[in-house]
């Protein structure tokens, strides 16, 4: 079998580790594709269940050309979160996830944006992955549900979203331009 261009897969392959992964695909113009290990699934559900009904909030760094979901923060309040970015985080660090338990909302917040926009200021590796990756988990009927876009926003963007208090649905024309702007990817959403 050949893997061309993909020398680290086939060595864990030829060791019995399984390299699958799950691939979201961009729609349109431009093209972001990102590969989340096989396990995510089993990852979603035990952090929901370790959660007990409650959000968490999720770095997702990349390491050796894979993207991981790392460092989890369960929070008691409403779009709250102390996830912060330690020393090397700015390094690896290509966004964040997010789970939305039922009764909120299944769409992204302003406030989600805003950070979305605060990390893809303070990440010192866009020049490899220029997108900054946001993603959204939410239950549905067989499972979970899963959204992922791709952020590289303008400087004004920031300013443009900021105090404003809102689900994404009620902003629609500012992602709009933002997608036609090249600021913003939306993936395909998937049923994980």
């Amino acid at each position: 079998m050949s893997w061309p261009g993909e020398r680290q897969r086939h060595a864990m392959s030829a060791r019995g580790v399984t390299s699958s992964t799950y691939q979201y695909n961009a729609h349109g113009k431009r093209v972001l594709k990102i590969g989340l290990p096989s396990y995510t699934k089993e990852e979603v559900k035990h952090l929901s269940e370790i959660a007990q009904g409650k959000e968490w909030i999720a770095e997702l760094s990349m390491l050796n050309g894979h993207i991981i979901i790392d460092d989890v923060q369960i929070s008691d309040k409403l779009d709250y979160s102390e996830l912060r970015w330690n020393i090397g985080d700015d390094v690896r660090d290509v966004g964040y996830i997010h789970y939305h338990p039922p009764g909120i909302i299944p769409e992204f917040s302003s406030e989600d944006f805003v950070l979305a926009f605060q990390i893809h200021k303070l990440r010192k590796n866009c020049k490899d992955y220029p997108y900054t990756i946001m993603g959204l988990v939410y239950p549905s009927k067989t499972g979970f549900k899963m959204r992922l876009y791709g952020v590289k926003p303008s400087d004004s963007r920031m300013k443009q979203l900021e105090g404003v208090h809102s689900v994404e649905s009620s902003f629609n024309n500012v992602l709009e331009d933002m997608i036609h702007n090249g600021e913003l990817i939306k993936m395909k959403e998937v049923s994980i």
